[in-house]
């Protein structure tokens, strides 16, 4: 080999040496810088996960444009609304009981009966077992376990099925008993059932007047003629039962017997429902049945609240709103000053949640909370907005037309406010013990006064809306609300909106 070929050898095996001596130390040097950028990184995540902050104080405009706040004013009053209709409701009420809040309220029930059995006959020589009125328990408010007497009694005059009956109606009835059931809680059926005897005279009446009719079928007609309707009366106690009666789970007079043949038989007549295969169908109210609900409220907080849309703001009854469905009190909620938001700018609101609390200690194992809020609306003068509702069902095969005027209830989230087919409901919240409520469609529509599809015809009015319970007129549930004024677990709305350029 030539001494420059040797030469030459010499200077690559040099040059490689070099290349690899920094190509090392590149590497190294990649490592470190990885390992820094991940300490780096940790640092700022443990540093974010223990920043305390205020919700919405880093959202300032010049970040990014929402602005948060829990100040707008608020005003809540107790309001007592008009007659509340209690025609056909699926719950029937019967008991006392005196609220430590707002006093003395009863409830009875008065409903028309139909036969269940078809042709029947209880045979020549019947070993009767039993004879009851038979209701199905739905729910109880306040105190069960103390000693109550039901009792039903024959009605006097009839239910009339083309008006509207109201909590504050009542029918005459036969003073009498045609059976009584005098009883505590704890001693009612554990199938869920309170079942009152009835009298051996009239179980006797039922089982003559079937028996001429064994040979073709007991029509209404018959029934209606050998009795007007039941009232169902209380005594006592310290309890309102509620009673659900549908086609599923009927409330019924239950005769229970041995019959000629030596098997055990049982004939039922049932409580009408407010559709049924003899009803006629033409437009018409189909009154069945319907509820009384009355209230003494002298000495209580409410004891002024007389008059239909008369409000008591909750300054005069100790920063508390009250909600008892069934006699009209309902609390009414109003954002006075929503406009300030707006003044001379365009805003969109990104989120509002209204969050409301039941007054602490108000409620307990016999004053439950309702299950759910729903929220009515209100038209430019301060009252409910009704619309009429008209449909047809189909009972016992025969199509009938129903009808009812039904309050406006402002709609789910998301949804048109001036529709009807989604209504928005709170659920209790037993975590938070509250109820929170996203309203961002509803203060939008009310920010914006009118919603421009509508052509100026439905103008959404700040005039507030009505806090309800769910139950739909058969509500005793009772709810005692806490004011924005109150010092703790006051009532709040929580908006997130934005300044539009």
């Amino acid at each position: 080999m030539s001494a420059s070929s040797i030469t030459y050898l010499l200077e690559v095996q040099n040059k490689a040496k070099h290349y690899r001596t920094h190509t090392s130390t590149f590497t190294m040097n990649l490592v470190a810088v990885r390992k820094l950028l991940s300490w780096c990184c940790f640092a700022l995540l443990w540093s974010a996960c223990n920043k305390s902050t205020t919700i919405g104080s880093e959202l300032q405009p010049q970040n990014l444009g929402v602005i948060f706040t829990d100040t707008v004013s608020i005003e809540t009053s107790t309001i007592l609304l008009d007659s509340i209709a209690t025609t056909n409701r699926e719950i029937i009420l019967a008991g006392e009981y005196t609220d430590p809040v707002l006093g003395q309220i009863k409830a009875a029930s008065f409903f028309n009966v139909q036969p269940f059995n078809k042709t029947f006959s209880f045979g020549a020589n019947p070993q009767f077992i039993s004879a009851v009125f038979s209701l199905p328990i739905n729910f109880v408010y306040g105190d069960s376990s103390q000693v109550q007497t039901l009792s039903v009694h024959r009605l006097t005059e009839k239910i009339n099925p083309n008006r509207v009956y109201y909590n504050y109606d009542m029918l005459n009835y036969e003073p009498t008993p045609v059976g009584s059931y005098t009883f505590s809680g704890t001693q009612t059926s554990a199938f869920g059932k309170i079942e009152i005897p009835l009298s051996d005279s009239f179980r006797d009446e039922i089982v003559n007047l079937v028996n001429l009719n064994a040979n073709d079928e007991l029509t209404q007609a018959e029934l209606d003629a050998f009795v007007k309707g039941f009232a169902l009366v209380s005594q006592g106690g310290n309890a309102i039962w509620g009673f659900r009666v549908t086609d599923q789970i009927p409330a019924a007079i239950e005769i229970k017997f041995i019959g000629d043949n030596g098997s055990e038989q049982i004939y039922r007549i049932v409580v009408r429902n407010a559709t049924s295969a003899e009803d006629v169908s033409n437009e018409r109210y189909n009154s069945q049945r319907f509820n009384h609900v009355s209230a003494n409220r002298t000495s209580t907080p409410l004891q002024t609240l007389t008059n239909a849309y008369q409000t008591l703001p909750s300054s005069v009854t100790n920063q508390q709103t009250f909600i008892q469905e069934s006699l009209g009190i309902r609390t009414k909620v109003i954002f006075p000053y929503l406009k300030e938001l707006v003044k001379d700018k365009t805003i969109a609101i990104n989120k509002a949640d209204l969050v409301v609390y039941p007054v602490e200690n108000s409620h307990n194992q016999f004053y439950k909370l309702p299950r759910r809020l729903d929220m009515l609306r209100l038209d430019e003068n301060g009252k409910l907005v009704k619309y009429f509702l008209r449909f047809a069902e189909t009972r016992l095969g025969q199509g009938v037309i129903i009808q009812d005027t039904l309050d406006a209830r402002i709609q789910a989230e998301g949804n048109n406010p001036f529709g009807f087919d989604k209504p928005f409901a709170a659920t209790f919240n037993s975590i938070s013990n509250s109820y929170n409520m996203e309203i961002t469609t509803y203060l939008q529509y009310v920010l914006n006064g009118l919603n421009p599809r509508y052509k100026g015809v439905n103008k959404f009015p700040n005039s507030g809306f009505i806090l309800s319970s769910d139950l739909a007129n058969t509500a005793i549930y009772r709810m005692i609300v806490s004011s924005p004024k109150r010092a703790t677990r006051k009532m709040q709305l929580r908006i997130f909106y934005t300044i539009v350029k």
